[in-house]
């Protein structure tokens, strides 16, 4: 990673052990918001309000609040960047984020339309964001380099038991309403207990006038850490279009509730992710931990991709549930592999100290630009050819990742 310029403040505050599992914590309820609504309670949402063209009517929910997410994340990281108060850069973010997502989650489960739940779930996923670009920048900001593996893995973990908490969330309580707002007083608790982790990081940008970015900054970034975000965008892609619809692939392929008398497709969700989150975190921990003692990221993500491909190619050739599980154990291993490589990788790549949340909401936008991109490409898929054609796509997006990241030359 490049040397700061002058008049950055490069020293890293001491962080006590209670960082890491503040990150899980608040990491785990912020990716609740993101991911969980959108695998559940999203989906049930739309299969009430628009029954009869409901893979679209999700697209568009989903695609409109992805849309927004890409625009807000790079602004907000260059404002975190930027701001200066007696609190350092992220936690006033962290504060006014936590702000914005708990009036939404009061109005978004009384969505009495499509268009006013695509409305609400865009505000939302703003909020999100405002969490998203200052915590990520908190890796690189206070945890030392030789550590930014398991930071990252805390991170992957986040994002693996994220869902399995929405969707447990959702089969435990009645309404959509009560969902968010659960999920909205998690993200007020681990928030509060993380900021209280960060109260040592007073960092202040540097001089405004030297702070500013142009054009000619962004395009100054060097050609790996923009491979870094391509294969981000393409893993990404291939996730979600393996996972986004798998609500719907329960319901219209493997028929779950008609082949566990008792049961709605919702708790078949729940059990695929339940079965899926370990799975990540067992192999984000390892792979996190590789990392850190190897400094090879390259082998840790090819081996990823590969795992994760074969699982999503499962979903092709099988119609049974026994299937799908297998499925949900090869991604599960694969994404949390993948998870807490790449984001080491990508900190590890960062071109200036300066511009920590500015240049990691470029991998965020990457990220956010597959969540909002799978649901529709893989609608269009399963218009056209059914759901095999887009779980064989999935795999073959996330193959292609990974032999981006072997043209990578600043890293092994």
């Amino acid at each position: 990673m490049s040397a700061a310029i002058e008049g950055a403040v490069t020293d890293r505050p001491a962080i006590g052990r209670g960082y890491y599992p503040a990150l899980v914590a608040a990491s785990t309820a912020m990716w609740a918001i993101i991911l969980g609504p959108v695998l559940s309670t999203i989906p049930t949402q739309v299969n009430t309000l628009a029954p009869t063209n409901k893979v679209y009517a999700l697209a568009l929910v989903t695609g409109v609040a992805g849309a927004i997410g890409i625009i807000t994340n790079p602004l907000i990281g260059h404002l975190s960047d930027i701001t200066r108060t007696r609190f350092g850069r992220r936690i006033p973010w962290l504060i006014a984020g936590t702000a914005v997502i708990l009036p939404v989650c009061v109005m978004i489960g009384e969505s009495q339309s499509i268009g006013e739940l695509a409305l609400w779930w865009a505000l939302l996923q703003v909020g999100a964001n405002m969490l998203l670009a200052p915590t990520s920048a908190t890796i690189a900001d206070v945890v030392p380099e030789g550590r930014r593996g398991m930071a990252s893995a805390c991170t992957g973990i986040a994002a693996a038991v994220a869902p399995v908490l929405g969707t447990g969330v959702q089969s435990s309580v009645s309404s959509p309403a009560s969902v968010y707002m659960i999920l909205g007083i998690l993200i007020a608790v681990t928030q509060t207990l993380f900021i209280v982790t960060l109260r040592g990081d007073r960092t202040q940008p540097q001089a405004r006038i030297r702070q500013r970015r142009k054009l000619r900054d962004i395009a100054a970034h060097n050609s790996d850490f923009w491979l870094v975000c391509l294969h981000r965008i393409l893993f990404g892609l291939g996730q979600n279009m393996a996972l986004a619809y798998l609500s719907y692939y329960l319901q219209d392929v493997i028929h779950y509730a008609d082949r566990h008398p008792g049961q709605s497709t919702d708790d078949g969700v729940l059990i695929l992710t339940a079965v899926y989150a370990p799975c990540v975190v067992v192999a984000a921990v390892v792979s996190g931990g590789m990392t850190d003692r190897t400094r090879r990221f390259k082998w840790n993500l090819v081996s990823a991709t590969l795992v994760f491909a074969i699982g999503a190619v499962l979903g092709a050739v099988t119609g049974s549930w026994i299937g799908v599980l297998t499925l949900a154990v090869l991604t599960g291993i694969g994404y949390g592999a993948y998870t807490s490589a790449s984001t080491a990788l990508a900190v590890h790549l960062l071109p200036d100290d300066n511009r920590r949340a500015s240049d990691l909401s470029l991998i965020n936008v990457a990220d956010l630009s597959s969540i909002a991109l799978g649901p529709i490409i893989a609608a269009v898929g399963i218009a056209i050819s059914g759901y095999s054609a887009v779980f064989i796509a999935s795999g073959l997006l996330v193959i292609v990742s990974g032999i981006i990241v072997t043209a990578i030359k600043a890293s092994r």
